[in-house]
């Protein structure tokens, strides 16, 4: 059952271990984004910026995935990689891919304590984000970036959680690669795989550091301050109203 795609940040990874529990349109898309992800690991050259060119593709996958388990009634945030983490640990049996898989884990773990100081927020409840969630629209990466812009008076803490949500989608491409590798037996340069090794080491770094910075380890007097995963209405809709507009990234100046 997809019940078992549980966790945000890897939940690309979960539609593509349950392909054919998806309907037509997101097997579509989970098959483009392995034929991309494949491709750019497959090539000879450095990777972080090609890595960091194919997040929003990982964005946009997220939200369909979700929006589509909420509509089938089975959106489940609790007990956070169960599934994933064992099929990593799997890949340490791949020894070309050892290294990279003990880096995969530290990741997860990194996710694991941010999902539980998350789900332990005071009015944090799954109920609560399924209806927030519910409310958007079928958004792209930079449609929210914008909207983020519009909602958020505090650019600096909007920048950040924006980072933060960044470093999710690079772990997210890591682990799907790596199992795309052991899963289809893949030849790609080897200077690729520590690559992708020392992206997902710093990603689950910075990703613990902007959580701290975001509030999430603050004392239990201080949570109130802690960032929410609950989106306020003026948020939800700016997010309409930039999907009924059609803006795109070229519509958005750079920052």
């Amino acid at each position: 059952m997809l019940a078992t795609a549980k966790n945000i940040d890897v939940f690309c990874l979960q539609l593509k271990n349950h392909f054919g529990e998806l309907d037509h349109p997101l097997q579509r898309d989970v098959t483009r984004l392995l034929d991309s992800i494949k491709g750019i690991i497959k090539d000879y050259g450095p990777l972080k910026k090609q890595v960091m060119g194919a997040l929003p593709e990982i964005f946009n996958l997220r939200i369909k995935g979700i929006k589509w388990l909420l509509e089938d009634g089975e959106f489940d945030l609790a007990g956070i990689i169960d599934e994933v983490y064992p099929q990593i640990e799997e890949l340490k049996k791949n020894a070309s891919l050892e290294v990279l898989a003990e880096n995969i884990l530290f990741a997860l773990r990194c996710n694991q304590r941010v999902i539980n100081k998350l789900t332990a927020l005071e009015g944090f409840s799954e109920d609560n984000l399924s209806r927030s969630v519910a409310q958007l629209p079928s958004i792209t990466y930079d449609q929210f970036v914008a909207a983020l812009a519009f909602s958020i008076p505090d650019q600096d803490g909007a920048q950040k959680f924006l980072d933060w949500m960044g470093t999710s989608l690079c772990i997210e491409f890591v682990a799907i690669a790596a199992v795309t590798v052991n899963d289809e037996k893949i030849q790609i340069p080897s200077e690729n795989i520590n690559e992708l090794a020392f992206i997902v080491s710093n990603a689950a770094q910075d990703y613990m550091a902007l959580a701290t910075e975001l509030g999430l380890f603050k004392s239990q007097s201080n949570t109130n301050d802690a960032i929410q995963l609950n989106f306020d209405q003026e948020f939800i809709s700016a997010q309409k109203t930039l999907a009924d507009q059609g803006l795109n990234e070229q519509d958005w100046p750079a920052a």
